[in-house]
């Protein structure tokens, strides 16, 4: 896989978020924007062919992820 080196601009909370989740999967800050981006393609693709993303809480409860 090539890979391409780009430069981000993002709000100092975000970052901060970023690097704890990094840390605490002991992943590399690269990673974790990856994955994130690949998680919103995914994300992005199921909803355009009229899928719904649902998520079971821990109560067993089932709620649709509504995204902007």
């Amino acid at each position: 896989m090539n890979t391409v080196k780009i430069t981000l601009n993002l709000p100092d909370n975000l970052l901060k978020r970023l690097r704890e989740q990094s840390k605490q999967l002991s992943i590399s800050l690269t990673e974790t924007i990856r994955r994130g981006l690949e998680t919103e393609l995914f994300l992005t693709e199921e909803e355009n062919t009229g899928s719904k993303i649902l998520l079971e809480k821990k109560d067993n409860k089932i709620v649709q992820l509504v995204r902007r």
